[in-house]
């Protein structure tokens, strides 16, 4: 009877682990389709939270848990056009989301962010963007791309 229990204890982790490797290797992927996607460099990955290096954004972190999601996060208050360019980037390599629809709603919820002083929150088919403008240590301002369904075939 303790064999039989130590049989099953063992093809439980054996399942756990696979599907944790299966978890850690779409993380992978993932983060892979955004260093194509966006041309930021791989920084470095703790977890199920990957770091990437961008010349438009002073963090760039990707969380693979679900639901996915990115934040950008800028030491300018007023951070420059192409920041904008890379979180629309940012959502197309998430979930498959139109970069240029997502720029110019990650633009107009920063502004907005910023004349009324609380963040703001909008939908770019299918991810969810959420600016702030408010300082989070020494970030003045960030947004927050968070997917609302996984990316679609064909749209990498």
């Amino acid at each position: 009877m303790r064999l039989i229990g130590l049989a099953a204890l063992m093809c439980l982790g054996s399942t756990l682990g696979a599907a944790s490797a299966a978890r850690a290797d779409a993380c992978g992927t993932l983060a892979g389709r955004f260093v194509t996607v966006t041309g930021a460099a791989f920084a470095g990955r703790s977890g199920s939270t990957v770091a990437f290096g961008a010349a438009d954004a002073d963090l760039m972190l990707l969380d693979c848990r679900a639901p996915r999601q990115v934040i950008l996060r800028s030491r300018f208050a007023e951070p420059n056009r192409y920041t904008f360019v890379l979180i629309g980037l940012a959502a197309k390599a998430l979930a498959g989301a139109r970069p240029e629809e997502a720029e110019t709603l990650a633009l107009a919820l920063h502004r907005a962010a910023r004349l009324g002083g609380t963040g703001r929150a909008g939908r770019a088919g299918p991810v969810e963007i959420t600016c702030t403008a408010a300082p989070v240590g020494e970030f003045l301002s960030s947004c927050l791309v968070r997917a609302l369904r996984g990316p679609r075939a064909g749209r990498s």
